[in-house]
C-alpha cells in the first residue's frame, strides 16, 4: 500500500473520517477505550489499590490534593507559602521536581469528587484519548479497519496497562505529544499564524506535564524537512510557532532548572548513551514484543523510500517520525533514570507504523480488510502473553494502618506522626492520611518522613547516611518532634531495609517506658512482595510516670 493508492480526499482533507464506516469507528473506538480502561482499572486493582505502586504515585495525588485545596478555600492567600505549609504537614509535595500542568486539570476535578478514584478515571478517560488520537492518525493513511486495531493495540500493551492502574503523568504526556504531531500535519498542509500558535500551545502543555516534552522541539525542523516543506522556514507563520512554548513553557523550564537537577542521575549525556541503549533495548520486548518492532522496521523503510521518490513524506508521517525521534533522543541522552513507561510516547508511532508494514504484504481481496487488523492485535498482545507477570495492581495495607490509628478531628489535639519504609511505603501512608484527614489547611496531623529526619540523603537517594547511631539519641529526636504514633514498615525486602529503619525498629520495642505496639498490619505489596507494617503509640503522660 503506497500513498498514492490513498483517495485524494483522504489525502488532503486532514484528520476527517471521509466514510461512514470511518466515522462510525471513530465512536465505537472512543466507547470501546473508556470501556476497557475503566474495567480493566477495576479488574486489576487500580480502585482497590492503596497509593504504593511506583514512588511517583502519592506524589502526583498530593501534589493534585494540594492544588485542589487551595482553589477551593485558600484562593488568594500567598500560594508559596500554602505550598511549603502543605508541604511541611504532608512531604509529599512534588510541585517543582514535576511542572504543573497535571495537577492543574486534576485538581478542578477533585473538587467535584476528593478521591483517588477521580484520578484513576481520569488516566482511564486520557489513554482512551490517545487511542482515539491515533486512530484520527491512521485513517490519514490507513485503512479506518487497520486504524482502529493501531489505537486498540496500544491498550493491550503491558506498559498502557500498568500506567492505567497507577496515578502518573506519562499518559497524559503521551497524548499531547501525539496531539502535537496532529496539528504540525495540518500546520504543514495549510500553514497559518494561527495553526503554529496552535501547535506551540499545545506543545508547551506537553512540557509543562514533563520534563521530557522538551523532545517536541525537534518536530517543527525535521517534520518540515521531512515533509519536503523547507521553505516554510522563511516564513514568519513557521517560527511563531515556538512564541507560545517561550512565553508559556519558558518561564517555568528556568524556575526549575535547579530543582529539577536534583531528580537527575550524575551522568553526563555521553556517560547515559552508553547505559541507555542497551536498557531500552533490552526493554523492548517486554513493551512491544518482536513482530511489532520488524513490522515497524518495514513500514518505516517504505515510507522514507516513497518519499524520496515524491520529495517529501505526508505531512502525517513526517510529523509522526520528527516526533518519535525528538522523543527517542531525550530517552536516550537525559539522565533522569532508566524506566521502560517512558517509552509509551513512541506506543502510537510503533502500532501506526506496524499496520502501515501490514499492508505492505499482498492479501488477497477476502483476507484485506480483517486479517491485518487481526494481526496487529494479536502482535499486540504477545508482550502481554509472554510476560510472567500479568500488569496488576494489589498494594494493600497501608490505607488500613491510617484508618486504625485514628485521624484527629477538629477540636482534638495535633497529632505528629513518623513513616519509615522506602519511597512507596512512605508515600502511601502520607498519600493515605491526606486525603482522608478532615482538615488539612491547617492541619491538625503532621507527618515526618523517617528517610529525611532519621538519614539524609539527595532527591534520588544518593550519598545515604544514618542521622543517629543508637537509641538515645532517637528518642530524643522523637521527643524534640513531639511524635505521637511511629510506622516501621518492615514489608520492604529485607536486603532494601535502610539501617535507620531497622534501628527504629528496636528503640520502639526497647522502650516499653515511652511507647507501646499499638497494632500490627499486614501489608501486601506484590504476590511475592508481603509483610508486616508495626504501629507504635507513645504511651499516656500517666502510664509513663507510673513505670518512671
Amino acid at each position: 500500500m503506497s500513498l498514492k493508492s490513498l483517495p485524494m480526499s483522504n489525502r488532503h482533507n486532514h484528520f476527517k473520517p471521509d466514510t461512514v464506516d470511518a466515522t462510525k469507528l471513530l465512536t465505537l473506538v472512543l466507547v470501546l477505550s473508556i470501556l476497557f480502561n475503566l474495567a480493566f482499572a477495576a479488574g486489576a486493582g487500580g480502585f482497590s489499590s492503596d497509593l504504593g505502586g511506583d514512588p511517583d504515585e502519592a506524589a502526583h495525588a498530593v501534589t493534585a490534593l494540594m492544588l485542589r485545596d487551595y482553589l477551593g478555600s485558600h484562593l488568594g492567600h500567598h500560594p508559596m507559602a500554602f505550598a511549603k505549609a502543605y508541604y511541611a504537614d504532608f512531604p509529599r509535595v512534588a510541585l517543582g521536581h514535576y511542572p504543573p500542568l497535571y495537577y492543574v486539570l486534576t485538581a478542578p476535578l477533585l473538587l467535584v469528587y476528593n478521591s483517588v478514584d477521580t484520578l484513576l478515571i481520569f488516566q482511564a478517560l486520557t489513554l482512551a484519548l490517545l487511542a482515539t488520537v491515533t486512530y484520527l492518525m491512521g485513517c490519514r493513511f490507513l485503512k479506518p479497519t487497520s486504524a482502529a486495531a493501531s489505537s486498540l493495540g496500544i491498550l493491550l500493551l503491558p506498559l498502557a496497562l500498568k500506567l492505567n492502574l497507577h496515578v502518573m503523568s506519562d499518559i497524559l504526556l503521551a497524548m499531547l505529544c501525539l496531539w502535537a504531531v496532529m496539528l504540525w500535519a495540518w500546520y504543514l498542509q495549510a500553514p497559518t499564524v494561527r495553526r503554529a500558535l496552535f501547535w506551540g500551545c499545545v506543545a508547551a502543555a506537553a512540557i509543562l506535564t514533563k520534563g521530557s516534552g522538551m523532545g517536541l522541539c525537534l518536530l517543527p525542523p525535521l517534520g518540515t524537512l521531512l515533509a519536503g516543506r523547507w521553505r516554510l522556514i522563511f516564513t514568519w507563520s513557521w517560527w511563531c510557532a515556538a512564541l507560545p512554548v517561550a512565553i508559556l513553557a519558558g518561564p517555568w523550564m528556568i524556575y526549575s532548572t535547579g530543582i529539577s537537577k536534583e531528580g537527575m542521575t550524575l551522568f553526563t549525556p555521553a556517560q547515559y548513551f552508553v547505559q541507555s541503549v542497551p536498557f531500552y533495548l533490552k526493554g523492548m520486548p517486554a513493551v512491544f514484543g518482536w513482530p511489532l518492532p520488524l513490522l515497524t522496521v518495514a513500514g518505516v523503510s517504505h515510507i522514507l523510500v516513497t518519499g524520496r521518490r515524491q520529495r517529501g513524506l505526508d505531512p502525517v508521517q513526517a510529523s509522526l517520525f520528527a516526533m518519535s525521534v525528538g522523543m527517542t533522543l531525550v530517552l536516550l541522552l537525559v539522565p533522569v533514570g532508566l524506566s521502560t513507561r517512558y517509552m509509551l510516547t513512541l506506543a502510537p508511532p510503533v502500532m501506526l507504523a506496524a499496520a502501515y508494514g501490514l499492508a505492505l504484504i499482498p492479501w488477497s481481496v477476502r483476507l484485506v480488510r480483517w486479517c491485518p487488523p487481526v494481526l496487529l492485535l494479536g502482535s499486540a498482545l504477545l508482550p502481554l502473553l509472554n510476560a510472567d507477570v500479568w500488569p496488576t495492581k494489589y498494594v494493600n495495607g497501608f490505607n488500613a494502618a491510617v484508618s486504625r490509628s485514628g485521624l484527629p478531628k477538629q477540636g482534638d489535639a495535633k497529632q505528629n506522626w513518623l513513616v519509615a519504609s522506602d519511597p512507596n511505603g512512605e508515600g502511601a501512608v502520607i498519600a493515605a492520611a491526606a486525603f482522608a484527614c478532615p482538615q488539612r489547611s491547617p492541619s491538625l496531623l503532621r507527618i515526618y518522613r523517617g528517610s529525611k529526619e532519621l538519614s539524609s540523603s539527595d532527591w534520588m537517594g544518593r550519598g545515604y547516611k544514618p542521622a543517629f547511631v543508637n537509641n538515645g539519641q532517637l528518642l530524643e529526636h522523637l521527643d524534640k518532634l513531639h511524635i505521637t504514633r511511629v510506622f516501621v514498615d518492615l514489608s520492604v525486602p529485607q536486603g532494601l531495609q535502610q539501617p535507620h529503619e531497622r534501628l527504629l525498629f528496636t528503640t520502639m520495642k526497647s522502650a516499653a517506658d515511652r511507647w507501646h505496639l499499638a497494632f500490627e498490619q499486614s501489608v501486601f505489596r506484590r504476590p511475592w512482595e508481603t509483610g508486616v507494617l508495626y504501629v507504635f503509640q507513645r504511651n499516656p503522660p500517666a502510664t509513663a510516670n507510673a513505670q518512671n
